[in-house]
């Protein structure tokens, strides 16, 4: 006969608990939990949320079971639980961007209770971010992976809770930059009174650990590890960049674990560098990478470069050679390193190159068609400021806060609405144009007065000037001097604006079609009638 989970114990105050912890405390998580009837959508913080009843995942987890075998669905549940945890990890980052780093850590233990998964209850949590060490003990109370069905324990002879052990460990690794991996020691569906687990860097379980092995195997491939002989820990993720990688996370995911020559392209600057960086920490690469201006990088420069990353090394991996800038290199760079990228994959170097072309002008040219024959098989383009307009006021926030910090300046109070307008005019420059407004806004903003949408508009005027444009009557004046002349052709007219218009729109095409004021269906379908 089945027995009743054991309920909480009598001496633990619920309501005492709702405060108890740091920041964000589950309370503050009460209060920015709200539903909105009119779009059907629970969000917390302005993050869409679902609620459902716990029998969703009991069933999600039978027919895992029924159709892949225990054992997969296993992993399975164990990489889900990694990568929801990494998630909620830069949700919080991204949320609370003021937050202390040790604060947002432990705020794991606060969400996952707060969602209804499991009541945490600490042991111990020793953890030093800058000396890359930790060791923590939890226990952990009605886990609802442990039950059958309502107040029934499962029964099996191992721990059950994977998806769960999957979050923490997802959590963890996200703040510390390298692997941390979870155990779950006792559990309630072996007979304990609670689940009891314990969280170590993987390096601290030593790496001929089966579990550690499962997981740099299945659960988080290539994910950096802790470099040999106590090198420093890869960075974290940074809550300002996070949401510009946000769309190609799987893709850097999938190309960080393939041997090929890898190419973030994009129009203008829209994030390629932050992408590259991301693809590099997941590559786990020990050295910091190579890096590489295209503009300088001849068949001198980029053959020293790769004498580097061929040096000899104990164990460690070759660091990856990061291009910046494909398209500027020269062509016999180019053909050089097409011959150097087109080897055995087990001995060839790893490049990684960003462009600020989109894919299609590398296609048509922008690189030599040896060199794009290397690099498009593992290619992508980032999405183009232009095409993330709604986006950016949120973006422009989280950035502007980072600056701050960089600028030893306390972030300014924004007024409601005062980002709004980077929506409808993005700088031309992209990323950089954009970071460059905000800096012009720190450096204007006044001591105990709130940021509002004139002092950012002031802003974009003094960096981004919008280009003068001919008048009305110098047009007519040239366009009437071309028809007494003889051989005017309409067609190539509108073919210049057009190329114009991409050009100013580094070749984005949805972009270009609002400077000309058509959609961008009729943009490309005119496109493709002057080309015929």
């Amino acid at each position: 006969m089945k027995s009743p989970l054991l309920p909480l114990r009598g001496n633990i105050d619920s309501a005492g608990l709702l405060d108890r912890g740091g920041r964000p405390t589950v309370r503050e998580l009460l209060g920015g939990l709200g539903f909105d009837a009119l779009t059907g959508a629970l969000r917390l913080n302005g993050e869409r949320v679902t609620l459902q009843l716990a029998e969703a995942d009991r069933i999600l987890r039978r027919e895992l079971i029924r159709l892949l075998g225990e054992e997969e669905a296993r992993i399975l549940l164990l990489r889900r639980g990694f990568q929801m945890g990494q998630n909620d990890a830069a949700y919080v980052a991204r949320s609370w961007p003021a937050l202390d780093k040790g604060d947002a850590f432990t705020a794991g233990t606060r969400l996952h209770m707060f969602s209804g998964i499991v009541r945490v209850e600490t042991k111990f949590n020793d953890f030093d971010f800058a000396r890359g060490r930790f060791s923590a003990e939890f226990l952990w109370h009605n886990s609802i992976e442990a039950e059958d069905g309502p107040g029934q324990p499962r029964h099996s002879d191992r721990p059950v809770c994977w998806q769960q052990l999957g979050y923490a460990s997802g959590y963890a690794s996200f703040f510390f930059g390298v692997p941390v991996i979870y155990k779950e020691t006792e559990c309630v569906a072996q007979g304990h009174r609670c689940c009891r687990v314990l969280g170590r860097l993987a390096t601290g379980w030593g790496e001929d650990d089966p579990d550690v092995i499962l997981f740099r195997s299945r659960i988080l491939p290539r994910v950096p590890g802790a470099g040999v002989g106590g090198a420093t820990p890869a960075p974290t993720h940074d809550a300002a960049d996070m949401p510009l990688v946000a769309p190609l996370l799987r893709w850097l995911e999938r190309a960080a674990q393939l041997p090929l020559p890898c190419l973030i392209a994009g129009a203008g600057s829209c994030g390629q560098d932050v992408a590259a960086a991301q693809l590099v920490r997941l590559s786990g690469r020990g050295e910091p990478p190579l890096r590489l201006a295209g503009a300088i990088a001849g068949p001198e420069a980029l053959q020293a470069a790769l004498a580097l990353q061929r040096k000899p090394r104990r164990k460690e991996l070759p660091p990856v050679l990061l291009l910046d800038g494909i398209e500027a290199m020269p062509a016999a760079a180019q053909a050089e390193l097409a011959a150097e990228v087109g080897g055995d994959p087990q001995t060839r170097p790893h490049v990684v190159a960003t462009s600020a072309l989109p894919l299609a002008r590398l296609a048509a040219g922008g690189i030599l068609p040896s060199l794009w024959l290397r690099f498009a098989p593992l290619s992508v383009d980032m999405p183009a400021l232009a095409d993330r307009s709604a986006e950016l006021p949120q973006l422009a926030k989280l950035r502007l806060a980072r600056l701050a910090a960089q600028l030893q300046l306390a972030p300014p109070v924004i007024a409601p609405g005062a980002l709004d307008q980077l929506a409808e005019s993005i700088p031309e420059t992209g990323l950089e144009g954009l970071d460059a407004v905000l800096t012009a806004i720190l450096v204007d903003a006044q001591d105990g007065h709130p940021l509002t949408a004139n002092s950012v508009a002031q802003a974009m005027r003094r960096v981004a000037p919008r280009p003068t444009v001919p008048t009305a009557d110098d047009m007519d004046v040239r366009i009437a001097a071309s028809l007494a002349r003889g051989g005017f052709s309409l067609t190539a007219h509108e073919a210049r604006i057009r190329a114009t218009a991409l050009a100013q729109a580094g070749g984005n095409l949805a972009a270009a079609a609002r400077l000309l004021g058509i959609s961008r269906a009729q943009l490309a379908y005119r496109e493709k009638a002057g080309q015929g």
